[in-house]
């Protein structure tokens, strides 16, 4: 395979902030319990007439505008989401669509939290090849849309947010080393969204108000994704002939604040070697990663020739890393 690389990263997160302290008018919560438990401080929230692919094009205007080309330029598309526009067609399209990426192929990658780092491994292996030169990989979510508002223990710990990325062959002293990719279906009941599939169709006979919404086992998600995270970061790096200590910088899904200490300690690492942005945003779900990216690369904390690990987890469940060399 070719190197391929990242040449322009874009992140966007809508204007409309909402704190702990809002939270805490709606549900019984408050922002010292959410600090807390979680670092988050305030989430962004879409508005009404704002899609999950609204979110998407204007990361994927950003990113394509740091890489140089315009929507003809595009060979493919990949969507990491969980909370598509319609359950189909895929976001994917309408965000194809909505960019004028005439010359694209399009498509969802559904892996929750985990996706775009699924998204990121997948265009890789297209990017570079006979008729894939640009490749766009993009997580965008509106959580605000699938979530609950009247259950505090999900509520207050998603915010919405789209982060976007564009491949290309790249030279040979940098660029996407491997990726380590697991799932476990065992676990799709501990993060899950009961109804609105074939399963549990709406109505139903078997419906209940409230299976619309987006459900999570929290202690199980906190064992899980405290023994997923540093597991993938060391199985990307064996997977790929690296080492800790060569890693200069690790981009986490910002779930928690306390997940990402708790698995830096596992991984003897400080927390200088990490980046979070998640007390502004709260849990982006797949959009997480990119935007944390991004926003670790405007801040100048990656350099050229850094060894830089992006991991992710949710559900499925899945799990994963990748290794870039920036």
């Amino acid at each position: 395979m070719a190197p391929v690389g990242i040449v322009g990263l874009g992140a966007y997160v809508p204007p409309d902030v909402m704190t702990n302290d809002d939270w805490a008018e709606i549900v019984d919560t408050s922002d010292e319990w959410i600090t807390t438990k979680t670092g988050i401080k305030e989430r962004r929230i879409a508005a009404e007439d704002v899609c999950t692919s609204d979110l998407a094009v204007i990361a994927c205007k950003q990113a394509m505008d740091e890489a140089g080309i315009g929507p003809g330029d595009v060979d493919m598309l990949i969507l990491a989401t969980s909370s598509p526009d319609v359950p189909l067609s895929s976001t994917a399209g309408i965000t194809q669509h909505k960019l004028g990426c005439t010359k694209a192929a399009a498509f969802d990658i559904n892996a929750v939290c985990a996706g775009w780092v699924q998204a990121l491994d997948v265009g890789a292996r297209f990017a570079g090849t006979p008729g894939y030169d640009n490749v766009l990989v993009v997580g965008a979510e509106v959580y605000s849309r699938i979530l609950n508002w009247e259950d505090r223990t999900t509520c207050v710990l998603f915010g919405d947010g789209a982060g976007a990325a564009v491949l290309q062959e790249v030279g040979e002293d940098r660029g996407l080393l491997g990726s380590w990719m697991m799932s476990d279906g065992g676990g799709a009941e501990v993060i899950v969204i009961p109804a609105g599939g074939v399963k549990k169709p709406i109505p139903s006979p078997g419906f209940e108000d409230g299976d619309q919404y987006f459900h999570m086992d929290g202690p199980a998600v906190w064992d899980f994704a405290t023994e997923a995270f540093p597991q993938a970061v060391r199985g990307v790096l064996e997977r790929t002939g690296r080492s800790l200590d060569e890693v200069s910088l690790i981009i986490a899904h910002q779930a928690n604040l306390n997940i990402i200490k708790a698995g830096m300690e596992n991984l003897g690492l400080p927390m200088d070697k990490t980046f979070t942005n998640l007390h502004k945003y709260g849990n982006t779900a797949g959009a997480s990663v990119p935007i944390a990216l991004r926003e670790a690369s405007d801040e100048g904390l990656i350099k050229s020739g850094d060894l830089v690990v992006t991991v992710a987890f949710g559900g499925g469940l899945a799990w994963g890393a990748n290794a870039i060399i920036w």
